[in-house]
């Protein structure tokens, strides 16, 4: 299995606290990854250096092209780099344009590749025109996955918030990523949503070939899609396997499913 991501020996220290301490991983393609551990064990801190949000003091970072498949170095690269290197995500508080319709947040995300002129916008000119149309369908494609295009004219804040979770995937997806990353996509959400969106990020990894990567609390999620389940405790990686292995793991029940 060629990976896709890998992280070497990554820390980070603010102040005198080192929040991330030699955290290593590697996501094969395809494969579907949980990261788990208690408060302020340093897993959104994690998702921030995978991303360019922060930098880290140490440790290198490597993301595979979307050609080739081959490892790129993207330490150092700043976010909006990263999302055209091949990695999305998307955030623990929801970070939509919120008074946009549901349509335009996805078409947003294909701005990168548009190639018109602002001469072209200004005048709305043939090459506008087609480059929009085509953003357009893309975008009502990916709705179409999460079963949202009939909302396509609806404002995004006047969407439930199971639908709001589901908008940020759907932009997310427009970036093409060879990684998803998904920080608690589930926050919030009812068991038959929570339901819903396992069987989502299912059939977002089998259709559109990505990895994904996802930070989660609830166990019934992460034992019932992941793969492989990654533990972190005050920064620290404590135990990495598949779900059975992690959850029979006597530092596993002491530092986070003993609570």
């Amino acid at each position: 299995m060629a990976a896709i991501l890998k992280a070497e020996e990554i820390s980070v220290v603010f102040g005198g606290l080192r929040a991330v301490d030699h955290f290593n991983i590697e996501i094969g393609e395809g494969e579907l990854v949980g990261l788990i551990g208690p408060n302020g064990a340093g897993k959104t801190t994690v998702f921030n250096l995978l991303t360019g949000v922060y930098q880290p003091t140490e440790g290198k970072i490597f993301l595979a092209d979307r050609a080739g498949h081959k490892l790129q170095e993207i330490t150092g690269k700043k976010p909006h780099q990263i999302v055209k290197a091949g990695a999305a995500r998307t955030f623990q508080n929801i970070r939509l344009f919120k008074q946009l319709t549901v349509l335009d947040n996805v078409k947003v995300a294909f701005n990168q590749n548009m190639s018109y002129s602002i001469v072209s916008a200004l005048v709305r000119g043939p090459k506008y025109w087609k480059e929009e149309r085509e953003a357009e369908e893309k975008a009502m494609e990916l709705l179409g996955v999460f079963g949202m295009e009939g909302l396509r004219d609806h404002i995004a804040d006047n969407l439930p918030y199971g639908q709001q979770r589901k908008l940020e995937i759907a932009r997310a997806l427009a970036t093409s990523p060879t990684l998803l990353l998904l920080d608690e996509p589930a926050a919030g959400m009812n068991p038959t949503e929570t339901a819903e969106l396992m069987e989502t990020i299912s059939l977002i990894r089998n259709r559109f070939k990505i990895a994904i990567l996802l930070i989660e609390h609830d166990m019934s999620l992460v034992m019932g899609i992941c793969e492989r389940v990654l533990v972190l405790d005050y920064g620290h990686v404590i135990a990495f396997g598949t779900p059975k292995e992690v959850t029979s793991d006597p530092r596993v029940i002491e530092a986070y499913l003993g609570e």
